[in-house]
């Protein structure tokens, strides 16, 4: 388990160096795509192994679920409206 946690620890570090502030936003994408394992658990696990900065990060994934949720909402109530039109 070392040995990946410390390649995941260092392919972190040379992303964060190469996407700067633009990983917060990257960090919101992830999160914000409504699919399996892109939820807020991984993206806040991700955020701690590359030691990104705890409040900006939870801003990220606070903002990501929330843009995930007003999704899974609009496909939801677009597929329900659409049954009740046909019933």
């Amino acid at each position: 388990f070392k040995k990946i946690y410390e390649k995941g620890v260092k392919a972190g570090e040379k992303l964060q160096a190469t996407a700067g502030r633009g990983l917060y936003f990257a960090l919101f994408i992830f999160v914000a795509i409504p699919l399996p394992g892109t939820g807020a658990w991984t993206g806040s696990l991700i955020a701690a192994l590359i030691k990104m900065d705890r409040k900006k990060a939870f801003v990220s994934v606070l903002g990501g679920v929330l843009t995930a949720g007003v999704i899974i909402t609009l496909i939801s109530y677009g597929v329900l409206g659409f049954l009740s039109f046909l019933l």
